[in-house]
């Protein structure tokens, strides 16, 4: 009978402190995609102090802006069904995650705190976690990061942390270096002031990687990437040209990010052999040509490979666009050509044909001529797109040029040749 009071009275007192835990935090109950209660705690400072009990199955646990600064021992940070813990947006400066009994966490967030060390040891009761977010910490060389005990790790973020210099000579795929399985599917390194990377570096995730974000850094070249990638962000590097024998093996590639960089062109074939979804080039300041043939000349008559649903130019340095990429941008569901200094003379009027979606036209204007300057090119008429021959562009005054000569030669030709066969004939009659 004891132990039945005993029994009972555990149960008021855990059922009232979950109750309690729920009427500070907000609790939901939800079944998909997983069963079980989300805890939001964020914004309430002072939660850890009271040191309450989660509900039971709860899945995840919401701690983020919470202004912590540290975190030490607690009931709430044991549960057998946690899946998923927002530590981010605090001012963690140290986090004792030995002390943490979640055997079943699969996703760990710790991002924009201010930490500069985690022991390695400390990710060895972890061994279900597959995605980490330390971005926007302190880390630096010294930290000595490693993820060795973290097997099932797929995804990991380590944007903007100082250990540019750390990744190039510990690599983030050896035991030794930072010990990152290679299975991993996803890496985000992205303004790590990362200066140089072996042509190789990725060779030993070839075949396991399929998302890497390594914009915002200082690399001058695009490294052999892995063959199986289907998302790649190289943007905000000091990249001056984008060849074809860079990008021709990622075959799987459905979206790719080059915004930012210091190209003049984008030439010939670039593209030909991806079969993207989503292309981003905003931003390039220098971008003055964009070759007709970056798809590949086959696209121009047959459009049936070509499955590119976004496209952005925005913000770029072009001009003018050859009017045979109609034929692909009249596929493309989001263009945006926006903020470029376009020159609105006849070779750009079928620009306005293309069905831009009305959130992407407003600053898609003409810089060029003057009466036009500043005017929105879908509020044109197409007799306002006009040409002249002081407009010519280079290319045709080329050609008729060269018809000219080439007329110019051949009468040369018939003429020398006319008096060469005529002349001696008329030398012996006057004999």
């Amino acid at each position: 009978m004891r132990a039945y009071i005993l029994f009972s009275a555990l149960m008021v007192y855990f059922q009232t402190e979950s109750e309690m835990f729920c009427d500070i935090c907000d609790c939901q109950e939800i079944s998909e995609p997983l069963t079980g209660v989300v805890v939001n705690c964020s914004f309430h400072e002072r939660v850890l102090e009271m040191n309450p009990i989660l509900p039971d199955a709860s899945i995840t646990l919401d701690l983020s802006r919470s202004n912590l600064t540290s975190i030490q021992p607690a009931s709430i940070f044991q549960s057998e069904s946690l899946v998923k813990l927002l530590l981010n947006r605090n001012f963690l400066k140290e986090i004792n995650l030995l002390s943490f009994n979640l055997p079943e966490l699969k996703q760990l967030d710790l991002s924009e705190n201010q930490l500069t060390h985690i022991n390695p040891d400390s990710f060895n009761g972890f061994t279900k976690l597959e995605y980490l977010n330390l971005a926007s910490n302190k880390f630096t060389v010294t930290s000595q990061l490693n993820f060795n005990s973290l097997v099932n790790l797929r995804e990991i973020i380590l944007d903007n942390n100082n250990i540019g210099d750390n990744i190039e000579t510990r690599s983030l795929f050896d035991e030794q270096g930072y010990g990152l399985p290679l299975n991993i599917q996803s890496i985000s390194i992205s303004g790590i002031n990362l200066d140089n990377l072996n042509l190789e570096y990725f060779k030993p995730v070839d075949k396991t990687l399929r998302k890497l974000v390594i914009s915002n850094n200082n690399l001058n070249i695009i490294v052999k990437l892995p063959q199986r990638l289907e998302y790649l962000d190289y943007s905000n590097n000091p990249i001056k040209k984008v060849t074809t024998e860079e990008l021709e093996p990622l075959v799987y590639l459905k979206e790719l990010k080059l915004n930012g960089l210091d190209v003049e062109e984008i030439s010939k074939n670039v593209f030909a052999t991806l079969m993207l979804t989503k292309l981003e080039l905003k931003y390039n300041k220098k971008l003055k040509e964009f070759s007709n043939l970056s798809f590949g000349r086959q696209l121009l008559s047959d459009t049936y490979d070509f499955y590119l649903e976004n496209l952005s130019l925005k913000g770029s340095n072009l001009s003018t666009l050859d009017e045979s990429l109609s034929v692909l941008f009249v596929k493309v569901k989001r263009l945006d050509l926006q903020q470029n200094p376009w020159v609105c003379d006849c070779r750009l009027a079928w620009l306005r044909k293309l069905p831009i979606a009305p959130d992407l036209i407003d600053d898609f204007r003409c810089s060029s001529p003057d009466n036009l300057f500043d005017r929105r090119i879908f509020d044109l008429a197409e007799e306002d797109f006009v040409c002249d021959t002081a407009s010519w562009d280079e290319s045709q005054f080329g050609i008729s040029a060269g018809h000219v000569l080439y007329l110019l030669l051949a009468l040369v030709t018939i003429l020398y040749l006319s008096l060469y066969n005529t002349t001696p004939k008329d030398n012996l009659r006057q004999k």
